[in-house]
């Protein structure tokens, strides 16, 4: 048995806002689709992030649809699972792919995450898998993993399809630990790594096809070393051993991603020797140019390079780095790490304590992987290995202050009581002395003789 794996296909992607950028990728699928059917396989795994967005357009549908239905009519079942890129985070939304439901696609979804077909019950063979879930529902995800663990046993092959990031492979962004992962699969058909990778694992390998075309410059270097394309994963078995060979199918990329560093003091004759080069290729390439060294303006520089470079590339993206920025990078280089770690520390140097420092740098390697309940521990042995036996004291001073309050409240309410006893008390005097008065106003009125 054998089958193709691929994945990150993009379709609909217009890099850079370049519409010959999405032909590229449109041409490479195509390519793809006819070695598949040269192959001869049994069937066609897809990893996610079959489409750019989640609503692709027309023309991104309309070249799937062309693709699948050639593969259907040679008779390959097709599988596959929604990525990142697929899918709208929003409750009981739809992955595009669900349209291709009655032309030969069968999605693995929560709602169907294991394969059911006669084929593959013939052949022993399990696949099962889970779309794309996101960092905060890392539990659920672990927990579906789990599940698919228990239901593949009993088959002697094994294989899960996930579109997901492992730590051990992209430290920065990921939703898995690899020891989140079962062990218990004979092939881990991975997709959202755009590099290719195989490595043992478990009881085979986990396996990254990485995307289809150079959807970042970063790929560059993967692609010039391990090529871009997809695998044929054969299975041979040897005794009760099931094992998955696994070989890569290169595909030629319709357009080069040339990077080039030029020193300023070279730069008329090594824009001569490029520009010859470039006008040896089939397609106008994308660029990447670095000016170094020397002292120069870098507007006229650009200005000479874009005379040159804009008639015989797709675009070219200049980077200038003059003697002057040179110096200031090699100063930042010498004296300042970049590592999160490093600067964390960097910056609590100031409390001149080492405790703390290791504390801070604990609980960003705890956090940073989503570890709340161990960064709580974290801080409450903290609190209790360093201000543990201050605790007591603290303690009685805040009962004392606590009593302090209490008195001073009780003596100002007495203090107001007794003025307000004396604000009485004048209150009744001077009404006593108001009453004096109007009685003899009284008795002078009686006495007073009418000459009328």
């Amino acid at each position: 048995m054998k089958f193709a794996h691929l994945s990150d296909t993009h379709l609909g992607y217009r890099q850079y806002g370049l519409i010959e950028r999405e032909y590229d990728f449109y041409n490479v699928f195509n390519e793809i689709v006819d070695k598949i059917i040269d192959e001869r396989v049994d069937f066609v795994i897809h990893s996610g992030d079959l489409f750019e967005i989640a609503k692709p357009s027309p023309n991104a549908l309309l070249i799937f649809q062309e693709g699948l239905m050639k593969i259907k009519e040679s008779g390959i079942p097709f599988f596959a699972i929604a990525g990142n890129h697929d899918t709208i985070l929003r409750q009981n939304a739809l992955p595009p792919q669900i349209l291709f439901k009655k032309l030969g696609l069968t999605l693995i979804s929560p709602n169907n995450p294991i394969i059911n077909s006669s084929f593959l019950r013939e052949n022993d063979i399990f696949i099962g898998g889970t779309p794309y879930i996101s960092k905060s529902q890392t539990p659920l995800l672990k927990s579906l993993l789990s599940d698919l663990s228990k239901k593949s046993e009993g088959f002697s092959k094994r294989i899960l399809v996930a579109h997901q990031g492992i730590d051990k492979y992209i430290p920065f962004d990921y939703e898995l630990e690899i020891s989140d992962i079962p062990t218990s699969f004979n092939y881990y058909a991975m997709g959202h790594v755009h590099n290719r990778i195989i490595d043992d694992f478990g009881q085979g390998r986990l396996v990254y096809p990485g995307s289809t075309e150079i959807w970042r410059s970063n790929e560059v270097t993967d692609y010039k070393k391990n090529g871009k394309g997809f695998y044929i994963v054969d299975t041979s078995e040897n005794g009760a051993e099931n094992r998955f060979d696994v070989d890569p199918i290169n595909i030629e990329l319709p357009r080069e991603f040339i990077s080039k560093n030029i020193e300023y003091g070279k730069l008329n004759s090594e824009l001569n020797s490029l520009e010859s080069y470039i006008s040896s290729l089939n397609n106008k390439p994308i660029l990447n140019i670095t000016i170094e060294k020397g002292n120069f303006n870098t507007s006229d520089v650009y200005k000479k390079l874009n005379n040159i470079l804009s008639k015989i590339t797709l675009m070219f993206r200049p980077t200038f780095r003059n003697e002057e920025l040179i110096i200031e990078e090699r100063y930042i280089k010498d004296n300042t790490s970049l590592e999160p770690k490093d600067l964390l520390v960097e910056s609590l140097k100031s409390f001149d304590n080492e405790d703390i420092s290791n504390l801070a740098v604990d609980l960003l390697d705890s956090l940073s992987k989503d570890k709340f309940e161990d960064s709580q521990k974290i801080a409450d042995l903290f609190y209790e290995e360093y201000f543990g036996q201050y605790e007591t004291e603290f303690k009685k001073i805040i009962k004392q202050e606590s009593k302090n309050k209490k008195d001073n409240k009780s003596r100002l309410n007495s203090k107001t009581k007794s003025n307000k006893n004396n604000s009485n008390h004048e209150n009744i005097s001077n009404n006593n002395s108001n009453k004096n008065i109007k009685d003899s106003d009284e008795k002078f009125k009686q006495t007073t003789i009418d000459f009328n």
